[in-house]
């Protein structure tokens, strides 16, 4: 039995940052996922008996997980949205191809990595949208740990290069009139000066829960679009072995099982990755 408060425990966030215990916070956070209230009060319950100072917040949202996991296979897959993100590095570029396959799921024509003439130099570019009424330059900014901003130089430095791709348009009729935008996608959040910076110079931010409304996890889950890290019928070295492939998404992979395609996968996960993704992709 808990001799105190829950909201008297201090715990440790991925910062470092010492804070108090919300437990409202992580039912909150299971709700939104598609843990029914009854449920979320459940495991905060279970997890209330294991809380204790100094708890990581990543330990207990992990514990979380698995026992979300024991209920609700997408339902947990959505809860535990974020490491997964995470887990598509270090590289960064499988999330370079899972932010192009948001904007395709938008209606755009997407290329990732391309290299494009600017009015002084070239640049590459992780991914260009386009669609007949906007061309949108992406800089996505992967960090492999939850505690790390994506500060203001990133911005100050995107603003050059769109200047000086902005500026090679301008001599170029096809494109001058064309609505062209300068974003920053980023899998973590932004500092306050990164975000002031991005807001006064036109540029828009995109981070994993900025703005408020319309953030990238709001983008993923609206789309329902997962990457294949959110599976938990298969091991990490079979999503790497996936990822070196070129298999990004949930949805890729459904589609490669169903054609036979070879896969890097033990035919018992297989059999297992197929139930699970049969249930987390179909309505």
């Amino acid at each position: 039995m808990h001799t105190k408060s829950l909201s008297n425990y201090l715990i440790e966030k991925a910062s470092g940052e010492k804070v108090y215990f919300e437990g409202q916070k992580l039912v909150d956070s299971l709700i939104r996922s598609g843990a029914s209230q009854e449920l979320a009060n459940q495991i905060l319950q279970a997890i209330s008996l294991e809380l204790h100072d100094g708890m990581q917040t990543s330990e207990i949202y992990q514990k979380a997980y698995h026992i979300l996991k024991k209920q609700e296979r997408k339902t947990a897959a959505n809860y535990r949205l974020k490491q997964a993100v995470f887990q598509l590095g270090p590289s960064g570029y499988p999330f370079e191809y899972f932010v192009g396959e948001l904007f395709k799921a938008r209606g755009f024509k997407v290329e990732v990595g391309k290299l494009v003439n600017g009015y002084s130099v070239r640049h590459e570019i992780d991914v260009i949208a386009t669609n007949s009424h906007k061309h949108i330059f992406v800089e996505c900014k992967f960090h492999n740990y939850q505690g790390t901003k994506t500060n203001v130089i990133v911005p100050m430095y995107i603003r050059s290069r769109f200047n000086d791709l902005n500026r090679a348009r301008q001599f170029d009729d096809q494109l001058k009139e064309t609505n062209t935008q300068g974003w920053i996608i980023t899998n973590t959040r932004f500092t306050e000066d990164a975000i002031k910076f991005g807001r006064d110079y036109g540029l828009t931010l995109l981070g994993w829960d900025y703005p408020a409304k319309g953030n990238l996890k709001d983008w993923i889950e609206l789309e329902n679009l997962h990457p294949i890290t959110c599976l938990s019928s298969i091991t990490q070295k079979e999503k790497k072995a996936l990822l070196d492939k070129g298999v990004v998404m949930c949805n890729d992979l459904y589609k490669k099982i169903m054609t036979r395609d070879t896969l890097p996968l033990k035919p018992r996960n297989l059999r297992a990755c197929k139930r699970e993704l049969k249930d987390f992709i179909e309505e």
